[in-house]
């Protein structure tokens, strides 16, 4: 039997949570949500919410990086905090992404689309 790939989700935004959830089942990967990082197991993928309790999400990104080097990791925010965009990378997030982008990033980030035009 074939195991489930995994990402996981730090935050507490129930509709963005949903949206991130749906693309993924798309795709065959199951989404692991948590609302402390001290509860995420090692997963390829983390996405991390910057939306609420943006200090404590960046503190979180940094722990995360600690306990899973080879992870990537995406925070996402409001695209005009362009300010927690940067923070969320010095804090050791690969990349950080406007809410709406974020299940289009999920995929491309799990190799889960064929849409080659789609940004990077």
């Amino acid at each position: 039997m074939a195991s489930t790939q995994h990402a996981a989700l730090l935050g507490t935004d129930l509709m963005l949570a949903s949206r991130l959830r749906s693309a993924l089942s798309g795709g065959g990967v199951g989404l692991i949500e948590a609302t402390r990082d001290d509860l995420l197991p090692p997963v390829r993928v983390l996405f991390v919410d910057l939306n609420h309790d943006a200090e404590d999400r960046l503190e979180a990104i940094a722990r995360l990086r600690s306990r899973n080097p080879s992870a990537t990791i995406v925070g996402f925010c409001s695209h005009e905090d362009k300010g927690l965009i940067l923070r969320a990378v010095a804090a050791g997030a690969d990349q950080a992404v406007a809410n709406r982008y974020l299940p289009e990033a999920a995929l491309r980030l799990l190799g889960l689309t064929a849409d080659p035009g789609l940004a990077g």
